[in-house]
């Protein structure tokens, strides 16, 4: 797993999920669903190295049937050196976004 956050650091967020090497998902207490990825510029030389990318899960309804989607959420920039740097700013951000 990419990062580790002690248990009490983030109240707003209910459970942290590693879902690949630099892949995590928030299920915050407010129901919301917030996905980041740390995406590597491969490009030699390139800084930053990481860039987070945010995702977060709708709900919508079609015929009388519940569909759940991951769609592009928009929060600002961040970048880091590691995948683990990058993460963990992305996730201040999306705790409190002011």
């Amino acid at each position: 797993m990419p990062i580790n956050i002690k248990k009490d650091v983030y109240p707003e967020v209910a459970e942290i999920w590693g879902i690949s090497s630099n892949s995590i998902v928030l299920n915050m207490v407010d129901g919301r669903e917030v996905k980041i990825t740390a995406s590597h510029n491969i490009k030699s030389g390139a800084i930053p190295q990481y860039y987070a990318d945010y995702e977060e899960r709708v709900e919508f309804e079609i015929g009388g049937k519940i569909y759940k989607v991951w769609a592009e959420a928009t929060y600002p920039w961040q970048d880091g050196d590691t995948i683990e740097e990058c993460l963990e700013l992305a996730i201040r951000w999306v705790v409190n976004p002011h």
